[in-house]
């Protein structure tokens, strides 16, 4: 026999684990624009390279997102997904909304803000394989649990 959990129990479990949560910022790849100033000028500067673009006639920008999760930096207070995860030291594990899963999965890196100083740290974290779905079933408000290696490079 299936328990039936008052809907507002949820309510109340979601609101405090957003008390836990902080900011990071989900950079995603690199999109090619045209060079403004190579578009204007159409006779070329001369036979020298542009100076905004060095003559690939292209910008290369990337674009960056805030999202709100929860970030576990010690391995021993990571939450267990079920499964044994290989994962090397100065890793991270989050837990996200599952409608942020599609961004994580598009991104290139994501920079974890410290502590409401943004940007303090921009050390880079690579997604480190699948993520894994997290929560009760009944919870309207779904999760998921994601490892991130640490990207010195």
């Amino acid at each position: 026999m299936a328990i039936e959990i008052s809907s507002s129990v949820f309510d109340t479990y979601n609101s405090a684990l957003n008390l836990f949560t902080r900011t990071a910022t989900l950079v995603y790849p690199e999109k090619r624009e045209q060079c403004a100033n190579c578009y204007m000028d159409t006779m070329g500067t001369r036979n020298m390279p542009c100076p905004y673009c060095n003559g690939k006639g292209y910008r290369a920008t990337e674009t960056t997102e805030d999202i709100t999760l929860r970030i576990y930096w010690n391995r021993k207070t990571w939450v267990d997904v079920g499964v044994s995860v290989d994962i090397p030291d100065g890793s991270i594990q989050t837990i996200a909304l599952m409608a942020d899963l599609e961004k994580m999965n598009k991104c290139k890196y994501l920079i974890p803000n410290y502590d409401g100083i943004e940007k303090y740290d921009q050390t880079r974290y690579t997604r480190s394989g699948s993520s894994y779905p997290q929560g009760f079933k009944q919870n309207n408000t779904k999760y998921v649990v994601t490892f991130w290696n640490r990207n010195d490079g």
